[in-house]
């Protein structure tokens, strides 16, 4: 069943009450595509509720959940590394439904976007189940399985990083994706939780296995030297 609520608020409650049986609704890449985990489950369609736009104010950048990847790649607004990102999503056409918010909420290993705005110190606006709006880090969301509903994303203006990321190929999934801005690294390792802090030395934290992107070994290797490519 596909749910059309008339407000952001309504969306979280009813996600919230629906719990495992119900998915967000946004570009659809994840929830629609042939096998996916979303299958036999209810869609709240969130198009008509979120923004999709790119707002620079008061030294922040704000960017609406239902913001493509092709347009944050296509934005002169944002920091290069963070357009670099959204371009790691090889296809042009996924590129041009695929949302921000939903790769977020995805919480996959693999993310495109997870590494990146996690060195960013984005911080998320989100809406609870009681309809309640409050920032939260990236980091901390996703840490976290809430079912809180992503309305925007937000950067400081003005910042620089760097980022790199290893697959087979530039369609495969990311073995691993590593990004630096200011202070803070993140690590995304497939197979693994996001990594970030204040030191390039993250892979104590990392638990590395075995997975069709590559061995333990490897990417234990690539968390340990990708940040040398950087000096």
């Amino acid at each position: 069943m596909i749910y059309a609520p008339n407000t952001i608020e309504e969306a979280a409650a009813l996600r919230a009450k629906l719990a495992d049986s119900a998915v967000y609704l946004a570009g659809g890449t994840d929830d629609l595509r042939l096998g996916s985990e979303a299958g036999g489950k209810d869609l709240i369609d969130i198009n008509a509720l979120c923004p999709d736009t790119i707002e620079e104010k008061d030294g922040k950048i704000s960017i609406g959940s239902r913001c493509t990847l092709q347009a944050l790649k296509e934005s002169d607004a944002l920091p290069c590394f963070l357009r670099e990102a959204a371009g790691f999503c090889a296809s042009f056409i996924k590129r041009n439904s695929a949302t921000v918010g939903g790769n977020l909420a995805l919480r996959r290993s693999d993310s495109y976007l997870a590494a990146a705005l996690a060195a960013a110190n984005a911080s998320l606006l989100v809406v609870n189940k009681d309809g309640e709006a409050k920032e939260i880090p990236v980091t901390k969301y996703l840490a976290c399985d809430c079912t809180c509903l992503i309305v925007k994303i937000v950067i400081n203006a003005g910042l620089n990083g760097w980022i790199r990321r290893f697959g087979r190929t530039s369609s495969s999934h990311a073995t691993l994706i590593a990004a630096v801005c200011g202070d803070t690294y993140a690590i995304s390792v497939s197979g693994s939780p996001l990594a970030c802090g204040s030191s390039p030395d993250l892979t104590a934290s990392i638990c590395f296995c075995d997975d069709i992107t590559g061995s333990a070994e490897y990417k234990k290797y690539l968390a340990e030297t990708v940040f040398t490519l950087r000096r």
